[in-house]
């Protein structure tokens, strides 16, 4: 990874030093007089160190100081906030002051390399929404049916409940997620969580999956453009049940992420635009599309059981129109902080 200057480095730390005090939104590094934007859905950065802890997810206050503000995805025990997400979802602390690296491309570029700050934690789900929990949106919660038209449509076959729901537009994911209280990821927390913001090439690292390591469903070498949903993938045409390949996980202190490499494609709540120049903090997600017509083309990120390994890499970007439905395509949800 390249080194940064110290000027860009002490600028950095300045402008997380403002956010933390109580200001979200874009930022580019350059420039002093930049002004916040308002981030829809996102709360305001919590005050307290453990909202910038990015180590084992606990933080306390030193000697004689007031104890930290947990923020709503923790708790105090012991004086300390420690991580507090429900159920099936993980804990991913905030990056360190200075942020990480997102995109891979050279200065210029639509998928230039610029620092992005995450002044907050969040939970993720530990794995794609499953067709079991999307059928119960359905029958309970007003979600709408996925695509049955396709033999690949989970949805329609009794013994995928435990595969990830695919056949899904980006308006369908944004429903689930709304009404479990959480929200596509940003293309910033998708990959902070999958990366870590090392450098690796993988989710679970640098090593390239194949077939008979338990990383990822995938087809090497990439399937036929002539039935790109046709009998490829590790196992056969189709999905692979969530958490199949426990050895391609993203590890965190509180808990494993699984299928971020593989299996299928995941929503992102960000249009498809070239990245800034300049760093970012607290990139805000993109209006509903119901709400806002000027994006119509959304992030995907992970690749799928039907691609090849080089779509498994986590700065890998693809897009699709926001009504799009595959076999290749599914979600998972993040919780923020309110």
């Amino acid at each position: 990874m390249a080194l940064r200057p110290r000027a860009l480095a002490a600028t950095l730390f300045a402008l997380a030093a403002t956010v933390s005090a109580g200001v979200s939104g874009w930022y580019p590094v350059s420039g002093a007089t930049a002004r916040p934007v308002a981030a829809p859905g996102l709360a305001a950065p919590n005050p307290g160190p453990a909202a910038r802890d990015s180590g084992a997810g606990a933080s306390s206050a030193p000697r004689g100081a007031s104890a930290p503000s947990c923020s709503t995805i923790e708790r105090r025990e012991a004086g300390r906030c420690v991580p507090a997400c429900p159920d099936g979802e993980v804990y991913i602390p905030a990056p360190p002051p200075d942020g990480f690296w997102l995109g891979r491309g050279d200065p210029g570029t639509a998928d230039q390399r610029h620092r992005v700050i995450l002044t907050r934690p969040f939970c993720m789900d530990a794995t794609e929404v499953t067709v079991a929990a999307y059928r119960d949106c359905v029958e309970r919660r007003g979600c709408p049916l996925p695509r049955l038209g396709d033999l690949n449509s989970n949805y329609r076959w009794p013994d995928r409940d435990r595969h990830p729901v695919n056949m899904v537009a980006l308006d369908d994911a944004l429903t689930y997620c709304g009404s479990v209280g959480k929200d596509l990821p940003t293309e910033a927390e998708w990959v902070w969580a999958a990366g870590h913001g090392d450098g690796r090439r993988y989710p679970w690292g640098d090593e390239a999956p194949t077939c008979d390591g338990g990383r990822a469903d995938f087809t090497p070498g990439g399937a036929p453009k002539s039935d790109p949903a046709g009998d490829v993938g590790c196992h056969g045409g189709g999905t692979s049940p969530v958490g199949a390949h426990a050895a391609g996980k993203s590890a965190w202190p509180s808990g494993d992420l699984y299928d971020l490499g593989g299996n299928v494609w995941e929503w992102t709540r960000d249009c498809s635009a070239p990245f800034p120049a300049e760093a970012v903090i607290d990139p805000r997600p993109a209006a509903h599309p119901r709400l806002a017509g000027e994006c119509y083309v959304y992030v995907l990120l992970g690749g799928a059981w039907n691609r090849s390994s080089v779509a498994l890499e986590i700065d890998w970007r693809a897009a699709a129109v926001r009504d799009y439905r595959v076999p290749g395509l599914g979600f998972r949800c993040v919780r923020r902080p309110r």
